[in-house]
């Protein structure tokens, strides 16, 4: 439809769902969101003095390509200079190590961490398609690990993909270990509708686990989640029937229901300060003004109830660690 580029999503999701004007807006804010907040990570590292929401401009894109001063080639020399890290929880088939490899950015670690059965899918799909091939340095992978679980975690220079339930922070360790991971870096951590799904202790272990190692390795960090909000109100009501009627329980949403009750979590979990907004005000202050008139051009919408609705539904946290 254009509402945001993305080239690798094709090959982790063959079939094309036809959706309302309402779900791929919805779908437009998550990743801009989400691709802004990298951005500027990698563009500006551990300065705190950086929102944690930057506004949205059409330099600040992942489909764009990266100025940044660092050599954009080095992730295809196999030469990292390891300046930063971000780690994916819940990774499932997100495609932003690809968009930002595209972008030219390099100087960073990436690790991806998920169900065993998930990273197999994933794995296998790497290994069958050449252009992902390229940017994973496929000819790196230690293909040493004999477990079972472990014959599809993939390990580069600047790319791994390993098996884990995050329930267990202990076996978080594990495979960041295993992974290389440096907490001395600047460390952007991000979970996209993943937490939400966990029972609040595990939830919530996982916040503090990850506040925990940036505390003990010293280096900066971010923490960036996107799940839903506000389950009491008819629409919230509906919304979490609905998911249940498929099998997805919203397991911690009871616990952390507000923005208020988001960023008081991430602060009790040891996180410097947080900031929550809901994603009617990502969208109507964050994101780029003439992005949004561009989308917003591609096809008749006339949802504006459902869309004011589902929008103070969803909400982006970022919590902050300063060392």
């Amino acid at each position: 439809k254009g509402y945001f580029e993305d080239k690798f999503l094709q090959h982790f999701v063959t079939k094309r769902a036809k959706r309302s004007p309402l779900i791929n807006r919805g779908y437009y804010s998550r990743v801009a969101a989400f691709d802004l907040v990298v951005r500027d990570f990698l563009q500006n590292g551990k300065d705190p003095k950086i929102c944690p929401l930057p506004v949205r401009s059409p330099e600040n894109e992942l489909g764009a390509e990266s100025k940044s001063k660092v050599n954009p080639n080095d992730h295809q020399k196999g030469s990292c200079a390891q300046l930063k890290q971000i780690v994916c929880l819940g990774a499932g088939f997100d495609t932003t190590y690809f968009k930002i490899c595209k972008a030219g950015y390099s100087g960073f670690r990436y690790i991806e961490a998920d169900m065993p059965d998930i990273v197999r899918r994933k794995s296998h799909i790497i290994h069958a398609t050449k252009e992902l091939e390229k940017f994973v340095e496929i000819s790196s992978v230690d293909t040493n690990d004999t477990k079972e679980d472990e014959e599809s975690d993939i390990h580069t220079p600047t790319y791994h993909l390993a098996g884990c339930d995050l329930r267990d922070t202990k076996q978080l360790d594990k495979v960041m270990k295993e992974c290389g991971a440096d907490f001395s870096l600047p460390t952007l951590f991000l979970s996209e509708c993943v937490l939400i799904y966990l029972e609040p202790k595990f939830s919530t272990a996982v916040i503090k686990w990850a506040a925990e190692k940036c505390r003990g390795g010293g280096g900066y960090g971010r923490f960036l989640c996107y799940e839903q909000i506000r389950p009491d109100d008819p629409f919230g009501i509906t919304m979490i029937r609905n998911l249940e009627s498929r099998g997805c329980a919203l397991r911690s949403l009871k616990a952390y229901p507000t923005l208020k009750s988001q960023i008081k979590r991430y602060k009790e979990a040891g996180w410097t300060f947080a900031e929550s907004q809901d994603m009617n005000t990502v969208y109507s202050k964050i994101l780029d003004p003439k992005d949004k008139k561009r989308i917003e051009k591609l096809e008749m919408f006339d949802e504006f109830e459902e869309w004011h609705l589902f929008g103070a539904h969803y909400a982006l946290t970022i919590g902050t660690y300063l060392p």
